[in-house]
């Protein structure tokens, strides 16, 4: 991780290869909440078939602290 500044997180991957090559992949990732996504995907047009709370479709609150959604294009 190399900053957070509000809900977004700076972090860089190391990998090191076999034949000695490195390699460094930056990433940001912006955790959102629940209404966010609902409202992005709202916005976007799409319908919210499922929202689960982690990968084994817990109900929001009780996973892995993830958000599984499954949507599609309204319409």
């Amino acid at each position: 991780m190399t900053a957070v500044e509000g809900a977004t997180v700076d972090f860089t991957h190391h990998y090191t290869f076999p034949d000695g090559e490195v390699l460094h992949s930056t990433a940001a990732l912006r955790f959102r909440t629940e209404t966010e996504i609902r409202a992005s995907l709202h916005h976007a047009g799409f319908t919210i078939d499922h929202l689960y709370g982690g990968w084994q479709r817990e109900p929001i609150g009780d996973g892995d602290g993830e958000l599984l959604v499954i949507a599609r294009v309204a319409g």
